[in-house]
């Protein structure tokens, strides 16, 4: 039988045991406490070589700002993965990858987006310029001392042809950056250069105008490719001919196969 005596011994060793292992981890919590301490203020990982490359439009301050790296932070308070998310928050940035090189150093390499069109986004009576990517990504609005010397999508809905930041796929605003992306492809008579505007419009369809000329060239809503190199041809038979001051529209929709120019007489 267990006398009272030694119960009390079992006690008094249970209790004992569980102060010594509290003791050794509070030993342990501080020591690592102190070591952490230690390490945070240790000059071994302090930030001495910063690296940003990639960027055209958005600056080396703008980046490192948001990426929270300045000289002499510690490498080890970094966060990578936030800091990703925060750069890739700017809306010229379309990704960026951050790579730690320990002790002391990181580098930044960011992928800005590469604007080929403008978008005039209509949301009730206020009007935004966005720039469109060739994927059909709108990103950053544009202002003052941006580049602007793009062809501009107007006409386009908010909430209708875009959804999040992207084109609606099927819209008439999706089916003009299409066309626009054909004459991206450099065609000599017809090169993305010389469009200035591409108006989308519910009755009338898509209708293109050249940067140099003021007459409409109406396209409808289908057969987009097909038209587009009909189209070439009939420039170069209007440039050949210097007749093209002559005319005053052309109707790509007219018949499926005839092309109806207005103002002049052309083969075809």
């Amino acid at each position: 039988m267990v006398t009272g005596a030694q119960r009390a011994w079992k006690w008094k060793r249970l209790i004992r045991n569980i102060l010594l292992t509290g003791a050794l981890l509070a030993g342990a919590g501080v020591g690592l406490w102190g070591g952490t301490q230690l390490l945070l203020r240790s000059t071994v990982f302090r930030l001495t070589d910063i690296k940003v490359s990639g960027n055209r439009i958005t600056t080396q301050r703008q980046i490192l700002d948001l990426a929270g790296l300045q000289q002499g932070g510690s490498l080890l308070r970094f966060d990578t993965k936030a800091a990703v998310a925060r750069v890739e928050s700017h809306p010229w940035v379309e990704r960026a990858e951050i790579k730690a090189n320990w002790p002391s150093a990181v580098e930044v390499v960011v992928t800005e987006f590469h604007p080929f069109a403008l978008v005039n986004v209509e949301l009730g009576k206020e009007r935004h310029l966005r720039y469109l990517s060739r994927s059909g990504r709108l990103f950053g609005e544009a202002g003052m001392g941006q580049e602007l010397d793009f062809p501009v999508i107007t006409g386009v809905q908010a909430g209708k042809d875009i959804e999040g930041d992207r084109l609606v796929k099927g819209s008439l605003a999706d089916a003009a950056s299409s066309l626009l992306l054909l004459a991206a492809k450099g065609n000599a008579i017809l090169p993305i250069q010389a469009i200035s505007e591409v108006h989308v419009d519910e009755t009338r369809g898509i209708l293109l105008y050249l940067a140099d000329r003021p007459f409409p060239v109406y396209f409808g809503t289908d057969r987009l490719q097909t038209k587009y190199y009909r189209l070439v041809k009939v420039l170069e038979q209007l440039y050949s001919k210097k007749q093209v001051d002559a005319v005053k529209e052309i109707r790509m929709d007219y018949l499926d196969d005839k092309v109806l120019v207005t103002g002049v007489q052309i083969d075809g």
